[in-house]
């Protein structure tokens, strides 16, 4: 479960994006004053994935979602360095009101304090011009809804069910426990 989940509805494979293409990184002080990660992958390949904010060090794959009315694109990427498969997700800044500035800038500070098991963490915030980066840990299953439509399209399991909702209640526990209220369907990012 993530804060920040999107509904990915295509699936359209783009370039790889080179480091001369894109503009000099810039990170907000607000996101350097501490890493903004949710809980530490155990190895140290993951933990230089966690910590790497220069963009030239992901390769962009395939996006495979849209999100935040379309202004957010999801994208399976490669960290070149280490070669782990991550989750970027970019949003076009310039294209967000305030309002969504407000919800995105929320967002990211909340998942800062949030360290469990059963919600999913950002290993980095920074931003590239005006484009926002958040990089996640890749999620080869992807949603409850994408396992339904590609594993089970005749239904899961009793257990099977079960062990999703214990696992999600658990996470909307831990945030309730922490005073935040998640809605069912988040539509930013």
């Amino acid at each position: 479960m993530s804060l920040l989940d999107c509904f990915c509805t295509s699936r359209t494979q783009v370039e790889s994006l080179r480091p001369e293409k894109q503009s000099e990184t810039s990170i907000p002080q607000h996101l350097v004053d501490e890493p903004p990660f949710s809980r530490l992958p155990s190895s140290t390949r993951a933990k230089d994935v966690v910590c790497s904010t220069n963009v030239s060090h992901y390769e962009l794959q395939v996006e495979i979602g849209r999100g935040f009315d379309n202004l957010t694109s999801v994208h399976l990427a490669r960290h070149t360095p280490t070669g782990t498969l991550v989750t970027i997700k970019i949003t076009n800044l310039e294209n967000c009101t305030d309002e969504r500035l407000k919800a995105l800038q929320k967002a990211v500070i909340l998942s800062h304090f949030f360290r469990h098991s059963n919600i999913t963490s950002y290993w980095t915030v920074f931003t590239v011009g005006s484009w926002l980066w958040v990089i996640s840990p890749f999620m080869a299953y992807g949603s409850a809804s994408q396992l339904l439509k590609t594993y089970f399209p005749e239904g899961m399991s009793e257990t099977l069910i079960r062990n999703i909702l214990f696992g999600a209640v658990r996470g909307l526990s831990y945030l309730h426990q922490n005073g935040c209220i998640h809605r069912i369907y988040m539509d930013i990012m």
